[in-house]
């Protein structure tokens, strides 16, 4: 019994090794071009904003152009935008501001795991494409008032870098609108790029992916909608 099990054993890795496919890891880096979209009414964004992102990646072709590619990434997204409607302070009806800017940057964990489907080597060329979705988790969370001519109860408080997932006691306190971030995003991702062979099995890889978030960057209580996306521009080296 033991050398027939022995013998399965064998037979199965043996398959297995014939089954396997290629596999290269590398590092990469972006540069990540976010907004706000899919507001509520009282949420207007206020154009494109630059943050930074870093770690690493994994691609599995189980078909010569065909396969899997799995990341993980630290991830910023800034986003920009206006609250429209009168915000009361503290809750006393002088202490009234009217569209409010806000720039919020928030830090996630990101592990996009994504279809990639590449071309025949052209040169020393491969061109790619992919498809999937990106689970993030909100590691920091901070946002800054960026209105001009603010009120001077405002401006006294120095009102930057204020950590909006804080304990409670937390320092800022805007009535009517929620300054809390949702701990998850869940975007639907889709890029492309190039592969540049520069030696062996070593490539310079560039891309470009669109993140176009389902979930609200806000907790769910309904007094504020506002969806995170950006664009992101990657370079990354596998080997």
């Amino acid at each position: 019994m033991k050398n027939i099990t022995i013998l399965v054993l064998g037979m199965l890795i043996t398959q297995l090794s014939f089954a396997q496919g290629e596999f290269r890891f590398g590092l990469k880096g972006s540069s990540n071009f976010g907004w706000v979209g899919g507001t509520s009414k009282n949420i207007v964004n206020d154009g494109t904003t630059v943050a930074f992102g870093y770690g690493i990646m994994g691609d599995y072709y189980f078909k010569p152009n065909y396969g899997i590619s799995a990341e993980i990434m630290l991830s910023n997204i800034k986003s920009k935008f206006t609250v429209t409607e009168p915000l009361v302070f503290n809750s006393v009806p002088s202490d009234t501001v009217n569209d409010l800017r806000y720039e919020y940057n928030i830090q996630y964990l990101d592990i996009p795991l994504t279809m990639k489907f590449r071309t025949k080597e052209i040169g020393n060329m491969t061109y790619f494409g992919q498809f999937g979705v990106s689970m993030g988790f909100a590691l920091n969370a901070k946002t800054s008032i960026v209105s001009t001519g603010l009120p001077k109860f405002i401006s006294d408080q120095e009102p930057t870098e204020y950590r909006v997932n804080g304990a409670e006691g937390d320092a800022f306190t805007v009535n009517n609108f929620d300054d809390k971030v949702f701990l998850f995003r869940l975007p639907l991702i889709i890029g492309g790029g190039v592969e540049y062979k520069m030696a062996g099995s070593t490539s310079l890889q560039a891309g470009v992916r669109i993140a176009n978030t389902f979930t609200d960057m806000f907790v769910k209580d309904k007094t504020a909608i506002a969806k995170n996306n950006y664009v992101a521009l990657s370079v990354g080296v596998l080997f």
